[in-house]
């Protein structure tokens, strides 16, 4: 299944994105992960690696979750689109057009929590008028005994202050041990 489904993406024209990419990355991690981590898009630079949170910002943020000690081993991590804009703004479009591919995930992977990471992927889930900020660290019922936990983006990761850092930490801590068998 996994395979069609990136076949899929691989082959994939249904937005402005296919023509400006190129490598389309559908993901990174355990494919039986039990925490899905929802990111907003694909940079150019893993673009051109063919491979998720190999920029500076991917770098910081996975070093920020071995500090927490998240196991990333159980640890799956996507984006709302699977293509780079290369540096352009990415349309509403493009997202909605490739929803199908992370329900698709979504529906293989069966998570416990899907993490969305940042503003644009918590609002693709959740259409509460909340500010971000307030909503990060809730959790959201999505289907079934999925849940939603918004954390901020990786950009404000760099200047988040030590007590916004602690509370992300206490967040994942308490993710990891609630999906431990």
């Amino acid at each position: 299944m996994w395979n069609d489904l990136e076949m899929e993406i691989e082959i994939c024209s249904k937005c402005a994105l296919e023509r400006v990419r190129k490598n389309p990355v559908t993901g990174k991690g355990n494919k039986e992960a039990k925490i899905l981590f929802v990111m907003d898009s694909i940079s150019t630079e893993e673009d051109n690696r063919n491979e998720l949170l190999t920029d500076k910002n991917g770098e910081y943020f996975m070093k920020f979750l071995e500090y927490a000690k998240l196991n990333l081993e159980k640890c799956y991590f996507t984006t709302l689109t699977k293509c780079s804009s290369r540096g352009e703004i990415i349309e509403k479009n493009s997202i909605s057009k490739c929803r199908d591919f992370l329900t698709g995930q979504i529906a293989l992977l069966n998570p416990s929590y899907i993490v969305t990471v940042g503003e644009n992927p918590t609002r693709s889930f959740i259409k509460e008028k909340e500010d971000i900020k307030k909503m990060v660290g809730n959790s959201y019922r999505y289907i079934g005994d999925m849940w939603i936990v918004p954390i901020f983006d990786i950009p404000y990761l760099f200047k988040a202050t030590d007590k916004e850092k602690w509370k992300l930490i206490k967040i994942l801590t308490k993710l990891e041990k609630s999906v431990e068998p």
